[in-house]
């Protein structure tokens, strides 16, 4: 048996079997799925840019100052007394009351000062009859000057008692209206020079507008004309009173209230004006004709550049400008932009 041979495959089963497996991966490729092709992306249709465009123009353009202020008097004074200490007695005005030359508002507490000069007045009329006495009666020499001396003594007494009464009232100085009552109540204690009481003459009517800051009123001046709107009315005004021809004063916060105040005058004050009262006004600052004037919205500004943007069919372009007058709503274009441009507003 060992020396037997083993017997190789008939060479057409191998052919066979080759022709098989060839036939049965080509079937199973058959059976697997196809790959799906890939999509095309969508085509994306670009936006067409809108610009908000309008044609540089000539025209006017102006600065107005405007604001309220509040009206009050060219003739006030403020009443105060000269010596602290003294203690109130009564404040007989209050604010809007009308007052004339000579009417008491305050009064401090004085004691029995009346009662002192009531007597000292009958002191002095004494001495009087004495001497008018003394001099039918032909006294000469030092009898007589001894009755002259009695007289002048008691003058004097009478005269520093009624001083002193008349330093413990205020009075108004003139006919007016009460503008200003400190608050104060019977026996408080005043203080020398501060005001309790002011009066105004409401015949002398101004408009005192105070601003924010003192560069608001750059460029106001003295006679500038102004218009004021008072219950629904206008008046021609004018500028009294400005920064530059303001009074001055070594009183630092003062000065800063000045440099920030602004008064008007009126050529003719309204007639039912109230003190204390607001009213509107605006001055004309600055105009100009005939210049390229565009929105303010389309001047831009970049790094202390400034520029606008100008459409030039589907294009943009930057375009230095000089800039002119400017106001909340407008700006005037002095160099760099013609008339006509199409000019791009900032969005």
């Amino acid at each position: 048996m060992s020396n037997m041979r083993k017997r190789r495959p008939p060479r057409g089963l191998k052919r066979a079997a080759a022709a098989l497996a060839g036939l049965m991966i080509a079937s199973g490729c058959a059976l697997l799925p196809r790959e799906e092709e890939a999509l095309a992306p969508p085509l994306v249709q670009p936006t067409e840019e809108v610009f908000d465009i309008v044609e540089a123009r000539r025209g006017t353009i102006e600065t107005v100052l405007r604001g309220g202020g509040v009206l009050t008097s060219s003739r006030s004074e403020p009443l105060f007394f000269r010596e602290s200490g003294g203690r109130v007695l009564a404040v007989h005005v209050k604010q809007g009351d009308a007052v004339e030359a000579g009417q008491t508002v305050l009064e401090l507490d004085v004691g029995n000062l009346e009662l002192q000069i009531r007597m000292q007045r009958l002191n002095y009329e004494r001495a009087q009859i004495l001497f008018e006495q003394a001099v039918r009666n032909g006294l000469t020499g030092p009898d007589l000057r001894l009755h002259e001396i009695d007289l002048e003594r008691e003058r004097i007494a009478l005269e520093e008692l009624e001083d002193r009464l008349n330093r413990s009232r205020l009075v108004a100085p003139f006919d007016g209206v009460v503008t200003f009552v400190a608050d104060i109540h019977p026996g408080e204690t005043i203080n020398a020079y501060q005001p309790l009481v002011t009066v105004s003459d409401p015949a002398q009517v101004q408009l005192t507008y105070v601003a924010s800051s003192a560069s608001e009123l750059l460029g106001v001046h003295p006679g500038m004309e102004a218009t004021v709107v008072y219950d629904g009315d206008a008046y021609r005004a004018e500028v009294v009173q400005s920064p530059s021809n303001a009074p001055t004063t070594t009183d630092l916060s003062e000065q800063e209230r000045i440099a920030r105040t602004l008064v008007l005058g009126f050529d003719s004050p309204p007639e039912n004006a109230r003190i204390g009262s607001s009213a509107d006004f605006e001055i004309p600052l600055q105009r100009r004709e005939s210049v390229i004037v565009i929105p303010r919205a389309g001047l831009r500004t970049y790094m202390g550049r400034e520029y606008v943007q100008v459409a030039e069919g589907e294009r943009r372009k930057d375009v230095d400008v000089e800039v002119g007058l400017t106001t909340s709503t407008e700006v005037e274009i002095v160099r760099g932009l013609e008339e006509g441009a199409r000019v791009i507003l900032n969005n």
